[in-house]
C-alpha cells in the first residue's frame, strides 16, 4: 500500500456568475495594455478564479480530518469586500484585484483561518490578510488602463479548494464547502 501524499491546499470563495464575468472582462483589458510587451503573461482560467482566504499549503491526511473537524466551529459569518484596486506584487510575478478587508466578519473569519493553521501546523502567512483576486501569472508590471472595475463580492460559502498540477496546468477543485450565516 502506498502512502498517501499530502494535498496543497487552501481556503477561499469562488465568485458568483456575474463578478466571474465582470473579472473575465479586466483580465481581457490587463492582456490588451500588456500586448505584446509580456510574451510570457498567463490568465488565471475562469475556473480558477476565487478570492483567497487563508492558503494552508500541503496537509497530511490527519491534518486534514483535523481540518476539516474544525472549519465548522469557524465564524463562519457573511460579509462584504469591495475590490477595486488592480495590484502588481512583484514577489510573486501577480496581477491582482484587490481590497481592505474592513468588515469586522471577514477580519474575524481570515485571523481564526490563520489560527487554525497555526494550530495544526499547517502554512501561516507573515503578511496580515489582504483579500484578492489573483487575474495574471509572470506579470511584469501594472499595466495602465483607463477603468478598473469595482467588485462587491458577498459570499455565500466558503470553500476547501485543493490545488491539483495537471498536464493542462494548475487546476483548483472545491472538496467541501460550509454556508455561510447572516
Amino acid at each position: 500500500m502506498s502512502p498517501i501524499t499530502p494535498k496543497r491546499l487552501f481556503l477561499g470563495f469562488s465568485p458568483a456568475a456575474a463578478e466571474r464575468a465582470s473579472l473575465l472582462k479586466l483580465q481581457l483589458a490587463c492582456e490588451q495594455a500588456y500586448e505584446p510587451s509580456a510574451p510570457s503573461l498567463k490568465k488565471v482560467t475562469e475556473a480558477n478564479l476565487h478570492l483567497t482566504l487563508a492558503f494552508l499549503g500541503q496537509v497530511t491526511a490527519e491534518q486534514l480530518e483535523d481540518l476539516l473537524a474544525a472549519i465548522p466551529g469557524l465564524p463562519l459569518k457573511r460579509f462584504r469586500v469591495r475590490l477595486e484596486h488592480l495590484c502588481f506584487w512583484p514577489g510573486p510575478k501577480i496581477l491582482c484585484l484587490a481590497g481592505i478587508a474592513e468588515d469586522p466578519a471577514l477580519m474575524a473569519l481570515a485571523k481564526a483561518a490563520q489560527q487554525l493553521a497555526t494550530n495544526l501546523e499547517l502554512h501561516s502567512s507573515e503578511y496580515d490578510y489582504r483579500p484578492h483576486i489573483t487575474l495574471m501569472r509572470r506579470a511584469d508590471n501594472l499595466p495602465e488602463l483607463e477603468d478598473v472595475p469595482t467588485l462587491d463580492l458577498t459570499p455565500s460559502e466558503l470553500q476547501l479548494y485543493e490545488s491539483l498540477s495537471t498536464p493542462t496546468g494548475v487546476e483548483y477543485r472545491i472538496l467541501t464547502s460550509w454556508p455561510l450565516s447572516d
